[in-house]
Order: C-alpha cells, then sequence, then structure tokens
C-alpha cells in the first residue's frame, strides 16, 4: 500500500430551505493539511474526513457496491449497460472497480488511525477523547468488515502512517482481521453515543447502536465462516455474542420498526427513517457539484426505468436510466407461496408506471385489466425503494443508503440462535417480529406473511433457508444479497449459499426473459436474463486482489482461481 495519502477534511454544514431536503445534513469537502490537527476541533474534522471517503464516489456513493448487484444472482442489467460484472466475463483483477473499493476502504482506515493516534498527543478532555477513539475504531472496524468480505485476509495497518511504515505488508489472516474488527467494534459499544442523546449537528454519524449491531452482524458472520471451513466447534462462541449483541439492542428502546414499510423510503422523511435505520451514508442534494463528486447519491436514477419520469434528477424529465433491473425468477418467487400479498413486494418493485408518454408501461408478471392498452412492455421488474422527484442530477439525489437497519438484528438473533439450538421459540419470535411488521401494511392489516412455525420450518436446515429467503425480501435493494450468498450455508451444511443458487437451483429454471403477448395477456415462460446467470465458480466467493496492488507488494498474494 504505497504512497498511502492521509486525507482530512473539513466539515461544512449546509441547510437547505426546502421542506424535502434533511436538515443537520453534513457535507464534508475541502482538504486540509494533517499538521493543522492541534484542537479537539481538528480532530472533529478528521473524523468528519473519514466519513467523506465512506460517502465518495469511489467508496459507498457508486464503485464499492456497483460490483455488488452485478455480482449477486437477483439484479440483472439493462441491455445496453451489461458490463463485465453483470456477465463475470473480463473480470480480473485489473477491474477498477475493485481497485477503487481496495484504496478507499484503506484510505478510511489510514485517517481512522490517524485520529486514534491523535488523541494521544493533542490536549482533548478525557470524555472527548473516549468518544472520538471509539467513533474512530468503528469506522476503522467498519471499513476492515468490509474488506474481509470481498477480499478475504487483508494487510492490517494500525499505526498513523509516517516514515517507517511498512509499505509491503503482508496479508492477515481471515481470523486475525475478523479478532481486530470485533476488538474495533466492542471499543466503540462503550465510547459511542446512544441514539437518543447524540447531538443533532451529529445526525447520520456512528452511535452505540450502529457499532453493537455490526458486532452482532460481523460475529454472525465469523461463525458462518468457521462453520464454512470445517471449524464448527469454535463458531458457538461467536453466534452466542452476536446473539448477545442483537438481543442488546432489541432490549435496548433505542431502534422500533416503522410501522408502514414505505415509510423507510420516502425521501421527504427521511430522517424519521433514523428511528429505524443503525447506520445509513448520508447524501443530499447537491446542486454545486452534480457529477459523481457531487454530495448527492444517484441510486433514484440507477434503479429507475429510463421511461419513467419524476423518479430523479435525471435530465428535463427527471426519469432514471434503468442501469439495474430484477431477475425475472426472483419477483416472481416473492409473489407465490407463502409470500403472496406481501406488502413488501408492492413497496419494493416495481412493475407498471405511466411513461414519458403518458402511456402505460408493465414488466413481467404485471397484467393489466381488460382493454387497458399497454404502451409499452419489459421483461423485467425494477427496485422502487429510491425515487427523488428533486434530485437535481442523475448522481445528485438526497436518497441515503442505509447499510443497517433494526429488522436485521430480528433476523440476526433468528439466525444465530437456530445455528445454535435449531428452531426454537426464541428463534421464531425474533424472526416473526419481522412478519407481523409486513402484516401492518399501510394500516390496514393483512394475513400475509404468516408466523413462521415448525410445519413449515422443522429442522435447522429449513430454518435456515426460510431466513435466507426473508433476507432477500426484507432487504431487496440494499445490498446485502452478495453478502448472504457467500457467507450462508445451503442446507447441506457444506456449500455457501452462492453454490447453491448458482450449481443448483439457477440452472432449474427457464432460459431467458419473458415476453408479454398483448392479445393473450400472458407473460412466456423464461425467467432468467442470461448475462448473470453463470455456472459455479468457487472463485467468485472472493473478489480479486487488485493488480495495483500486487505489482507494488512482492508479498501479496491473489486469491484462488483469480
Amino acid at each position: 500500500m504505497k504512497n498511502i495519502i492521509v486525507n482530512f477534511t473539513i466539515i461544512y454544514l449546509l441547510l437547505f430551505a426546502s421542506s424535502c431536503t434533511k436538515v443537520d445534513q453534513i457535507i464534508y469537502d475541502a482538504p486540509t493539511p494533517t499538521s493543522a490537527i492541534k484542537t479537539q476541533a481538528d480532530i472533529d474534522n478528521a473524523i468528519g474526513g473519514i466519513y467523506a471517503k465512506l460517502n465518495a464516489w469511489d467508496c459507498f456513493k457508486e464503485q464499492s457496491f456497483t460490483t455488488l448487484p452485478y455480482a449477486d444472482d437477483l439484479s440483472s442489467t439493462a441491455t445496453n449497460n451489461t458490463g463485465i460484472w453483470a456477465a463475470r466475463i473480463g473480470v480480473n483483477a485489473g477491474v477498477a472497480n475493485s481497485l477503487n473499493v481496495w484504496k478507499s476502504f484503506y484510505a478510511c482506515i489510514a485517517n481512522a488511525n490517524a485520529v486514534i493516534g491523535y488523541t494521544e498527543t493533542t490536549k482533548i478532555t478525557d470524555a472527548y477523547k473516549t468518544k472520538a477513539r471509539a467513533e474512530a475504531k468503528f469506522l476503522r472496524g467498519l471499513a476492515y468488515f468490509y474488506l474481509v468480505q470481498y477480499y478475504g485476509g487483508v494487510p492490517i495497518t494500525t499505526t498513523v502512517f509516517n516514515g517507517s511504515t511498512e509499505l509491503n505488508p503482508s496479508r492477515a489472516s481471515v481470523d486475525s482481521v475478523y479478532q481486530l474488527i470485533l476488538s474495533d467494534f466492542k471499543e466503540a459499544t462503550i465510547g459511542l453515543p446512544t441514539r437518543l442523546v447524540q447531538p443533532s449537528s451529529e445526525f447520520n454519524r456512528a452511535t452505540q447502536g450502529a457499532a453493537y449491531g455490526y458486532l452482532a452482524k460481523a460475529n454472525l458472520t465469523y461463525a458462518n465462516f468457521l462453520n464454512l471451513n470445517n471449524r464448527s466447534s469454535e463458531s458457538t462462541k461467536y453466534y452466542t455474542d452476536a446473539k448477545a449483541a442483537a438481543d442488546f439492542i432489541i432490549n435496548s428502546g433505542q431502534y422500533s420498526l416503522m410501522a408502514d414499510y414505505s415509510k423507510l423510503w420516502d425521501v421527504a422523511q427521511e430522517k424519521a427513517a433514523y428511528s429505524e435505520v443503525m447506520f445509513g451514508i448520508a447524501y443530499t442534494r447537491d446542486a454545486v457539484t452534480t457529477n459523481v463528486v457531487s454530495e448527492g447519491s444517484g441510486w433514484a436514477a440507477f434503479y429507475n426505468p429510463s421511461t419513467r419520469p419524476n423518479v430523479s434528477g435525471n435530465g428535463a424529465l427527471k426519469t432514471g436510466n434503468g442501469v439495474y433491473k430484477v431477475q425475472p425468477w426472483f419477483y416472481e418467487r416473492y409473489t407465490t407461496g407463502e409470500f403472496v400479498n406481501d406488502y413488501r413486494v408492492e413497496t419494493s418493485f416495481l412493475t407498471s408506471w405511466n411513461n414519458t408518454s403518458a402511456k402505460l408501461s408493465i414488466t413481467f408478471p404485471y397484467v393489466p385489466a381488460v382493454g387497458v392498452v399497454v404502451g409499452a412492455s419489459e421483461s423485467q421488474p425494477y427496485i422502487n425503494k429510491y425515487i427523488d422527484p428533486n434530485g437535481v442530477a442523475l448522481q445528485s439525489n438526497e436518497n441515503d443508503l442505509f447499510l443497517l437497519r433494526f429488522s436485521e438484528m430480528y433476523l440476526i438473533k433468528a439466525e444465530a440462535e437456530n445455528e445454535l439450538n435449531g428452531p426454537t421459540v426464541d428463534a421464531f419470535s425474533a424472526f416473526n417480529a419481522v412478519r407481523a411488521r409486513a402484516r401492518k401494511a399501510n394500516g390496514t392489516v393483512r394475513i400475509a406473511p404468516a408466523d413462521l412455525t415448525l410445519t413449515n420450518a422443522p429442522t435447522k436446515q429449513a430454518f435456515r433457508m426460510k431466513i435466507f429467503d426473508e433476507r432477500g425480501l426484507e432487504f431487496v435493494g440494499e445490498f446485502n444479497r452478495w453478502f448472504d450468498l457467500v457467507r450462508m450455508r445451503a442446507s447441506d451444511d457444506k456449500t455457501t449459499m452462492y453454490e447453491y443458487q448458482y450449481a443448483t437451483f439457477l440452472p432449474t429454471l427457464v432460459a431467458g426473459l419473458p415476453t408479454y403477448n398483448g392479445t393473450t395477456r400472458t407473460w412466456s415462460t423464461g425467467r432468467t436474463e442470461k448475462t448473470n446467470i453463470v455456472p459455479f465458480d468457487k472463485k467468485y466467493l472472493l473478489f480479486p486482489i487488485p493488480t495495483n496492488e500486487l505489482s507494488v507488494n512482492n508479498k501479496m498474494i491473489q486469491n484462488p482461481g483469480w
């Protein structure tokens, strides 16, 4: 990791008059030299620099996660934007996305290490020192948590970068990386404020709840790793710790499930969503810099059709650009069986809209009423969670990226308890809390999805598959799917869900995309878009170590298969 640059930034607080913009939105910009770190305010500005890197184009804004929808099994891309990740063709260690992900998270780590170091040399109160260290360690743990999931064992650095820093570190073991992650999150749980007492000026920054939430998630993921590597005797401790951390949050009174699932995605009420959102990446409309380095997000454009108006800041008609689409089989999975009439489906997916020509556009599997004229039909549904009619550019919309929600604490608890003891009353109770919220719909209670019972999940393996399916719907479009595929075991207890999906399940589906017949008002039988349904290859369980890193560090070893 040669030439690591510690790039601190000054915080600017911009308040907008529009009722649809979030208040207390913190904007990070303008580099400042590390020699300026002399006071408590300087350290706080430096912490803001870490958040700035997380918000940036080469991290969560685009590069870190544009790869994930392409790499999972539920998403595909528009035919004019298939990309090498979608087809897995041409993906190699030289792909820019992988390099940008690597660099951005290590920049966060370098900045966090610097903040931790400066708390020892700057005149600050003991209380502030505890908080600053905790926040920096949370952010460092977060960066390493994503790195270890993407790449496996990665180099560990925990000191301020200086002239004596090792420029060619070896890859640490996965175990060592997780021990650092867990240690960082544990310290963060002690030093960070709770959500209810967090100053309004620090809205969108880490809280004790975020630290406990990621502590639960990291313990669960590490326990999964141990099981998949024939080390089940070691996993018990981490499943136990995952459940304990999730339980702490569930019983803390700090968070609650929003009664109406759809309100989570109402950009005009986004701040209220943080009663459920435990950690998110903040974005705001930026009319000054409207390109990829703007302070806004691009999800509203990426996930919406190019013919749907008033959904983002893209162009005069404020349309989407249709980059991400949903595999037909995935939508069908959640409109059949136990998920029929699940409110989350109609909230999360888009299958019909009035297009820019004021005509009806539809996608699979929507069938209009008799006599209704269809202006255009498409084969794949879209994600409907990200909409900002007041966006100012394609990549300058208000929508935050919710990385961790309270509903996940219930599903983590259910999964950990199931792995420890099988489908117990405790596991069902946690799981069914998520379904109970779904049944509330928008105020008119429904009967679906019904509570899960021993009848339909009688074994640990069966319950695990139910959790996998539930997570697929609850978090669709929130960048969890690929991580779930590569971390969770299939019902054979040996292989990943990724292998099960690509080697066993997906090959059974009818190949090709469905097409609509207006005369018969039916869709043809194809259920898969080919670029994302590829033969299983275990190398895709990890991303490649970037070529640039390999070329400057002769101790670095590439991941298998790449």
